[in-house]
């Protein structure tokens, strides 16, 4: 074999390695979901086993766990072909329709209102990109400077701006600021944002956390199309909606109210929220421009077949994104929460695939 060719056969065999510890480590995942449920899942019937592979074997998939139909039926009492195993989503889907190599660029947070022009967002006061410091309009200032700015503030949150999950490493902090006292905490790769206020009716869901709405949106050619949603609920006590696990995830509707059920992170359903709220059948507020903003947005990065976007609705009602998902997108919650997870587009995007 020459050069070319050899490297050609080492990418493919890390490549194939690399995807069968994913599949290992998914299957790990269901099979561990399944085991912690609070109820009995049901067993699926070899005609529905059959009905289910049927389905996607028009479309070319066919190495997959029927464990992932088994639990997604037992959590939402819905058999639905469409439902997709992770595994799939992760190791087929996700690569055909979205520039993996971009994901971790276009999801850092000091370039949200960067990269989404005339979108709103979350104001992003101050960003530290690989140890430099930039202000609100991205001109590289001096250390001392940058405390000058963020003393101009009361109340300020920060955060970690890559490579972020569960809320971890998020401070609300107040006047007067320490610059070398967040460094010593964060590093590099950090935002200073101004803290949001959130909707009255957001805030019935736990008033300690802004509960934002995790929107997932599709974009096929020169339209984008929101696929499903749901409010992330935070641990009562909690500053972000994203930290601990005594958290809940509900589902809305495509005509902007809220599921009649409320899912923990373990994956059981509730009908109450530690809150008290009821929150079942109530409208979430303008509902309808979230889903403007959302696909609005995604036409802006067109690397991207689909991705997630979590969006504050605040105090007067605008929605703000906060951030957007692209690396490591999920598909579980989103499917317990309000099923199948591209919903009506399910086989325009398969069909899609299958062309590519």
């Amino acid at each position: 074999m020459n050069g070319k060719t050899i490297k050609k056969w080492c990418f493919n065999s890390v490549k194939a390695l690399s995807e069968k510890k994913e599949a290992a480590r998914l299957n790990t995942v269901i099979n561990n979901a399944i085991s912690k449920s609070t109820e009995v899942l049901p067993e699926l019937t070899q005609a529905q086993t059959n009905e289910i592979r049927a389905f996607w074997e028009k479309y070319g998939f066919r190495d997959f766990s029927m464990q992932w139909h088994r639990f997604y039926y037992g959590k939402t009492g819905q058999l639905r072909p469409d439902f997709i195993p992770h595994p799939l989503f992760f190791n087929q889907i996700k690569p055909a329709m979205n520039n993996v190599t971009h994901g971790a660029v276009w999801s850092d947070k000091s370039y949200l209102d960067y990269f989404l022009r005339g979108i709103p967002t979350v104001q992003c006061v101050l960003r530290n990109v690989n140890g430099r410091f930039l202000d609100s309009q991205f001109r590289l200032v001096q250390q001392q400077e940058a405390e000058e700015i963020l003393n101009g503030y009361e109340s300020l949150v920060v955060k970690p701006s890559m490579d972020t999950n569960t809320g971890k490493g998020v401070m609300l902090l107040h006047r007067p600021y320490s610059i070398k006292s967040i460094l010593d905490r964060h590093h590099s790769n950090f935002v200073v944002q101004l803290p949001l206020r959130q909707h009255p009716i957001m805030g019935k869901l736990n008033e300690s956390s802004v509960n934002t709405i995790r929107v997932n949106s599709v974009l096929f050619d020169t339209e984008a199309h929101v696929m499903s949603s749901f409010v992330k609920v935070g641990q009562a006590g909690a500053f972000a909606d994203n930290n601990g696990h005594d958290r809940y995830f509900i589902g809305i509707r495509e005509n902007g109210t809220f599921m009649d059920y409320a899912i923990d992170h373990s994956f059981n359903k509730y009908s109450l929220i530690p809150s008290g709220y009821q929150f079942a059948g109530q409208y979430v507020p303008n509902y309808d421009r979230v889903c403007q903003i959302v696909e609005q947005a995604h036409r802006q990065i067109a690397h991207f077949g689909f991705a997630f976007w979590d969006i504050c609705i605040q105090e007067n009602g605008t929605p703000a994104i906060v951030e957007m998902n692209l690396k490591n997108p999920d598909s579980m919650v989103p499917q317990v929460a309000t099923g199948p997870f591209f919903g009506r587009y399910t086989e325009q995007v398969l069909e899609y695939i299958c062309s590519k």
